[in-house]
């Protein structure tokens, strides 16, 4: 059990680190949308036009973007455990949720805030 535990805490740090991007553009973009506020909000808003090289294209957009659905895929596994039965020929399938509230608070923020990120970036794509 206590294995366990730490393999849960560890998923939910690494998780709450993926996480820290996107809070910290969609704090910036709040700020910007209800206190005018533009100098944090234009140095980190992410552009499709622009990348960070041509060798590895993988700049602070991706890690607005992306953070939140590495995580979710991430700590899904450990919330949502699943067993395979075989009985009389038939598959069964028992679907288990561990009782770790913190995981499953870090999957639902990382699920919300990826749509968020989705519908905000296919606002600003049809906009321009």
């Amino acid at each position: 059990m206590k294995k366990y535990f730490l393999k849960s805490m560890t998923m939910s740090f690494v998780g709450l680190i993926l996480l820290l991007p996107a809070s910290y553009f969609m704090m910036t973009l709040l700020a910007h949308i209800f206190f005018g506020s533009t100098t944090l909000y234009y140095a980190i808003a992410p552009s499709f036009m622009e990348s960070g090289s041509d060798l590895i294209p993988f700049h602070k957009t991706a890690w607005i973007l992306y953070g939140p659905l590495f995580a979710v895929l991430l700590i899904a596994p450990t919330i949502l455990k699943f067993r395979f039965h075989i009985s009389t020929m038939q598959l069964q399938v028992k679907f288990f949720f561990t009782k770790y509230w913190l995981n499953t608070a870090i999957v639902f923020q990382s699920a919300l805030l990826f749509i968020t990120m989705v519908i905000y970036l296919l606002i600003q794509h049809y906009r321009y």
